[in-house]
Formats: structure tokens, C-alpha cells, sequence
């Protein structure tokens, strides 16, 4: 018996120090708790829950997301698909940042809409806040003071100048004074803006369609209708949460939507003197080419990279459709061209989402995608010009150059992120309407520039 508890104490001291040397070479175990945000969304959230609300507009390839609690921090641990990778991409939040992701989960289950200012990253609102004060600021100089020395007949050139000086510093002022508490991001702020376009657009079409032949009447209608523009765009825009790119390509079917009204009634056999006709099928194409692109790409989540490379695919299918009639018909009639031009844009469009499905483009990578498109057609040209070659050959060089320049250099730009240093800066609609109100004037037109590179 003695010599069994021998035995058995002998091999107790035997494990007790292996169990013990086991247990100090085993890995420390980390534990996160897991959050639920609401209870109709629980832990995760899936593709369908980030389009019902909205969240996390930007990341294209989204497959889950959940929040974490590790060591008193919050964390956004989020999961995308990136080409054939599946990454998972990890993020510290503030606690009002999550209770604001909560709040808007929240409003929307009550069936209202809500966007808390803790929801917006503090540079998203400062580049909302700097496009809204500039853009007031040129409307008091461009819009609003001019308007103001026609409405009340005005012939001193002090008292213009005085006027148009305040009008700008005024409209400044106010902007800075009124935005202090900026609750609108950069995709909110560039829809309520190109809502005050539209409103200026629709403000001097209005009283051309009554055959309005006094100045002030334009003048007034301008400065009424352009706050009730982006008044309306604020209002419609407010049932849900827009992306950057998103809002861009809404703003570009706008204006593309304005042109199809512009080609319509030519396509439809008016020659004539036309011109209210014309003027006012342009006004109802900018609703319904913004609403109709709205329509197209909800739930789609495409960034600015990529909605810039929708905007290129449709300009380089009205390029390569215009070329292809230059190359196949001899002297075409002028609306050949037309239904060239409207055929290709959606073209190239549907062609430039299909080749950037599944793939990251960031906008500087875009730009330079764009430049290089440019510089392709460009070259394309000047080896036809050295050789001495015909117009066709010209144009068929200009469309394989830029084809192959936009292949090139999306080759080469793979690696390309978001801290690229190219900027590419081309004229706002606000520089080009200055402009044409100037050479609409009749006085000497400054020189514009259309394109700036700086790396």
C-alpha cells in the first residue's frame, strides 16, 4: 500500500511542473465582445441590410460587417471582396460614431429619415461646408449682384461695382454664418448644389418659354428660382443616404438628361423656329435624366473612381460612335451624327461598368486613366500626321490610340491608391456659366482653362 502512494505522489510531482510548463507556452487567448447594433439588424450586417440602410456607401465588394468592444474601444470589423481576395479590414470608431451608425438604423426602422451630424466624419463635412460657402460666394458675385444692378436699373459704374463687391462679400459672410453647424456631406452638398444649377437653368429658361423681352424679369426669375432648385434637391435627396459616387453620376445624368432634350426634338424632325420647343424639352430632360439615373444605379455602391470611369466610358462611346460614321458614310447628314451621339454614350457607359465590375478604381487612378485616354487619341493622331496620311486613317489612329492609351494606363496604375499626388482640375459649372454670361455680354471673354495637371 506504502508503495502504491509512493507511486502515485511520484507521479503527481512528474505533472504537476509538465502541466504547469504546458500551460505558460500556450498562446494568450484574446476575447472580443461582439455587438448587436439594433435588434432588426442583430450582430452582422449584410449586403441587403447596408442597401436598406445605407451604410457604408463607399465600399465597393461589401460581404458583412459587425461591431466590436475590445478593451473599452469600438471597432468596425468590415469584410469586402477585392478582385478574387476576400479582405478583411479592421477600424476604430468613436462612440458616437456608433451611436450615430444607431440612430440612423433606428430612424429608419420608424419609418423617418435621419442623418445625426456625429455620423459624418469631420473632413466629409469640411468638404461639403468649402463647396457650399464657394459656391454661394460666386453666386453673390456672378448671380446675384449683376441681378441686382439690372432689377433696379443701376448706371453708375460706382454704385455696380459697389454692389456686385458687397453682393460677393455678402453672400460669403452669410454662407460661413449659416453653415456652422454643417450637416451635409460631400454627396448631399454636390446634389443641393447642382439643384441650384438646375434652379438658375430654370430660372432664365422660364421667362424665354413666356417671351419675356425685358431684363428684369430674367434677373428676377434667376434669383428666385435658383435657392427653390437646391431647396427641392435638398428635399428629394433626403429619403436616403447618397454616395460620393453615386451623387456624382446622379449630377452627370442631369446634365446628360439635358442634352437628350436638346436632341430629342431635332431627332424628331424639328427644323424649323423651334427654339421654346428646344429650350423646354432640355428643361424636363434634367429631372428626368437625374431620376432615371437614380433609378439605374440604387444599390450599386459605386465610388468616385468608378463613377468617373462611367462618365469616360460614355464620352468615348460618343467618340467612337461619331468616328465610325466619319470611316463607313460619305458626307452623312447632320442628325446621323445626332443618333450616333445618343446611341453611344449609353454604350459606353454600360460598357465601362462592365469592364470595371469586381475592380477597385480610386478617383485619382481614374483621372489618370482619363488623361491617359486623352494622350493615347493624341498620339494615335500624330503618327498619322508624320506619315501623311488621310482624314480616315486620322480618325481610326484617334480611336485605337485612345483606346489603348486608357489600357495602358490602367495597366500600369494598379497600384495606385487614394494618396496618389495627380490632381486633374477641370472648370466647375459655376467658372463656365460666369463665362458664358461674359461672352453672352458681349464684352472680352478672358481665357479659360479647360484642363490643369499638377503631380
Amino acid at each position: 500500500m506504502k508503495r502504491c502512494l509512493r507511486t502515485l505522489a511520484l507521479l503527481v510531482a512528474i505533472a504537476v511542473p509538465t502541466t504547469a510548463g504546458a500551460q505558460a507556452t500556450t498562446p494568450g487567448v484574446t476575447q472580443e465582445r461582439v455587438l448587436s447594433l439594433t435588434e432588426s439588424v442583430g450582430y452582422q450586417i449584410d449586403s441587403a441590410e447596408r442597401d436598406r440602410y445605407g451604410l457604408f456607401a463607399e465600399r465597393e465588394g461589401f460581404l458583412l460587417a459587425e461591431f466590436l468592444l475590445r478593451d473599452g474601444a469600438y471597432w468596425l470589423r468590415l469584410s469586402y471582396r477585392n478582385g478574387s481576395e476576400r479582405i478583411v479590414e479592421q477600424s476604430q470608431l468613436t462612440e458616437a460614431q456608433f451611436l450615430a451608425l444607431r440612430e440612423t438604423v433606428l430612424a429608419l426602422d420608424r419609418g423617418r429619415t435621419a442623418r445625426p451630424l456625429a455620423a459624418l466624419s469631420d473632413a466629409d463635412r469640411r468638404q461639403g461646408r468649402f463647396r457650399m460657402a464657394t459656391d454661394v460666394f460666386l453666386y453673390g458675385l456672378c448671380l446675384y449682384g449683376p441681378a441686382t444692378i439690372s432689377l433696379f436699373d443701376i448706371d453708375s459704374s460706382r454704385g455696380a461695382s459697389a454692389i456686385n463687391l458687397l453682393a460677393g462679400g455678402g453672400a460669403f459672410a452669410g454662407a460661413l454664418t449659416t453653415t456652422q453647424d454643417y450637416r451635409l456631406g460631400y454627396a448631399r452638398t454636390r446634389l443641393v448644389r447642382w439643384g441650384n444649377y438646375a434652379g438658375t437653368f430654370y430660372g432664365l429658361g422660364i421667362p424665354a418659354l413666356l417671351k419675356a423681352d425685358n431684363d428684369r424679369a430674367y434677373a428676377l426669375s434667376a434669383m428666385v428660382v435658383t435657392p427653390v432648385g437646391g431647396y427641392l434637391a435638398h428635399r428629394l435627396s433626403s429619403h436616403r443616404r447618397f454616395g460620393k459616387g453615386e451623387a456624382d453620376m446622379i449630377t452627370t445624368g442631369a446634365g446628360v438628361g439635358a442634352l437628350y432634350g436638346l436632341a430629342l426634338p431635332y431627332l424628331a424632325g424639328a427644323d424649323g423656329d423651334y427654339g421654346r420647343l428646344y429650350l423646354a424639352s432640355s428643361m424636363a430632360g434634367v429631372p428626368a435624366g437625374a431620376l432615371l439615373t437614380e433609378r439605374l444605379i440604387i444599390g450599386r455602391r459605386l465610388n468616385r473612381g468608378r463613377a468617373h470611369l462611367l462618365t469616360l466610358g460614355g464620352f468615348i462611346g460618343v467618340a467612337q460612335a461619331l468616328s465610325i460614321i466619319d470611316l463607313v458614310v460619305d458626307d452623312p447628314p447632320a442628325r446621323t451624327y445626332v443618333w450616333a451621339a445618343s446611341l453611344g454614350a449609353p454604350v459606353g457607359t454600360w460598357l465601362g461598368y462592365r469592364a470595371t465590375a469586381g475592380r477597385h478604381h480610386t478617383l485619382n487612378r481614374a483621372r489618370m486613366i482619363t488623361v491617359g485616354t486623352y494622350a493615347g487619341g493624341l498620339a494615335g493622331q500624330g503618327v498619322v500626321l508624320s506619315l501623311g496620311l488621310g482624314d480616315k486613317a486620322r480618325t481610326l489612329s484617334a480611336m485605337v490610340g485612345a483606346l489603348l492609351g486608357m489600357t495602358f494606363t490602367d495597366r500600369l496604375t494598379q497600384d495606385w491608391g487614394e494618396e496618389a499626388a495627380l490632381q486633374v482640375e477641370t472648370p466647375s459649372m459655376t467658372t463656365l456659366f460666369s463665362f458664358g454670361a461674359v461672352a453672352a455680354s458681349g464684352k472680352s471673354v478672358p481665357p479659360l482653362q479647360l484642363l490643369r495637371l499638377s503631380f
